[in-house]
C-alpha cells in the first residue's frame, strides 16, 4: 500500500505564529489567559495549558491586570478596549491575513456598504469580523442564506479565511441579479486555496484519504468535504489511533492530509500507522467495532 502526503498540509503562518506567541508569553508570565482555544487543535491546546495558558470564554474571567491572548480568530475592537480600561496586557495572536479581513469590513461598513461575510454563523473568526463592520453585517454560509436577507442596492463581502473558493464564486453569482453594486474583497487565504486544491488533486488519484485535525476545526471539516467531492472515501480523524484496519481492505493508495491547526508530529504519527498497516495486511482483516461518532 502506498502512502502520500499532502505537504501543503499542517501548520499555517497565522497558527504557527500564535503558537510561538503562546509559547514564549507563557516562558515570560506564570499564567497567561487565553479568550477561546488559541487554535481548534486539543492535542496542542493542552499542551500549552500545561505550560501556563488557561483557555476562558468570557473577558469576565480575566482578573484585572493580568497577561491575556487574543487567539488566532481573533476578537471584536471592544475587547481590547475593554481590557484596556481593565490594565490587561494584551498578546495578540489575531493571524495577519484574518486582521485584513476585520479592516476590510470595516472600510466597507464605512463607505456606507450593507456588509455581507461569507462564514460560518457559529464560528469565532466570522462573528469577529462583524464586529469591525459597526456590529450590522449578516453572516451567510452560503447562496442558500441569501433568501432571508433583506438587501440593499450596495453590498459588500468579505470571507471568513478558510473558505471555498468556489462557495464565494457561488455567492456572488447569486448576489450580482439582485443588487446596483457590488464589491467583493476576497479575503480567503491563499494558504487554505493552496491546501484545498493540493488535497482535492490527491483524492482524485488515491483510493482513500486521511484528513488529521481537530473535529472542532472548520478549515479541516471543509478538507474532508473537498477530499469526498470526487466519491473518494474520506475519514476525518484527530490522531493516528483512530484509523481502523478495515479501512484500508482493498486500499492501494491512502493519500494523507491536514488542516492548518494539524501539527507535524500528528502528521507522521498517521503515515506511521498507516505503514504499520500495510506491512501487516492482515490486521485490515480483523473485525473492529463501527465507529459512531460520525466521522
Amino acid at each position: 500500500m502506498e502512502v502520500s502526503i499532502v505537504h501543503e498540509g499542517g501548520f499555517c503562518f497565522g497558527v504557527l505564529r500564535a503558537i510561538e506567541l503562546a509559547q514564549e508569553a507563557t516562558g515570560e508570565h506564570e499564567k497567561v489567559y487565553c479568550l477561546g482555544p488559541l487554535i481548534h487543535n486539543r492535542q496542542v491546546v493542552a499542551e500549552l495549558t500545561q505550560a501556563g495558558l488557561e483557555v476562558v470564554e468570557d473577558l469576565g474571567e480575566v482578573p484585572d491586570g493580568a497577561v491575556m491572548m487574543v487567539r488566532a480568530h481573533g476578537a471584536g475592537p471592544e475587547i481590547y478596549a475593554q481590557a484596556h480600561a481593565r490594565g490587561i496586557e494584551v498578546i495578540d495572536a489575531t493571524c495577519p491575513f484574518v486582521a485584513r479581513v476585520h479592516k476590510k469590513a470595516g472600510q466597507f461598513a464605512e463607505m456606507g456598504y450593507q456588509v455581507l461575510v461569507l462564514g460560518e454563523v457559529d464560528h469565532p473568526e466570522p462573528r469577529a469580523i462583524v464586529q469591525y463592520a459597526r456590529g450590522q453585517a449578516t453572516i451567510v454560509e452560503g447562496p442558500e442564506d441569501l433568501r432571508g436577507v433583506a438587501l440593499d442596492a450596495n453590498v459588500a463581502v468579505v470571507s471568513q479565511t478558510t473558505q471555498r473558493l468556489d462557495n464565494l464564486q457561488a455567492l456572488v453569482a447569486a448576489l450580482l441579479p439582485r443588487v446596483e453594486e457590488l464589491i467583493v474583497a476576497n479575503t480567503i487565504c491563499e494558504a487554505t486555496t493552496t491546501r484545498q486544491e493540493a488535497s482535492l488533486a490527491m483524492a482524485q488519484a488515491v483510493d482513500l484519504m486521511i484528513v488529521v485535525g481537530g473535529y472542532h476545526s472548520a478549515n479541516t471539516r471543509r478538507l474532508a468535504q473537498i477530499c469526498r467531492g470526487p466519491g473518494t472515501p474520506t475519514y476525518h480523524i484527530e490522531m493516528a489511533q483512530e484509523i481502523e484496519p478495515q479501512w484500508l481492505v482493498a486500499t492501494e493508495a491512502v493519500g494523507v492530509t491536514a488542516g492548518a491547526s494539524t501539527p507535524p508530529e500528528a502528521i507522521t504519527a498517521v503515515a506511521e500507522r498507516l505503514q504499520e498497516l500495510a506491512e501487516n495486511p492482515e490486521g485490515c482483516l480483523h473485525p473492529h467495532k463501527e465507529r459512531t461518532d460520525g466521522h
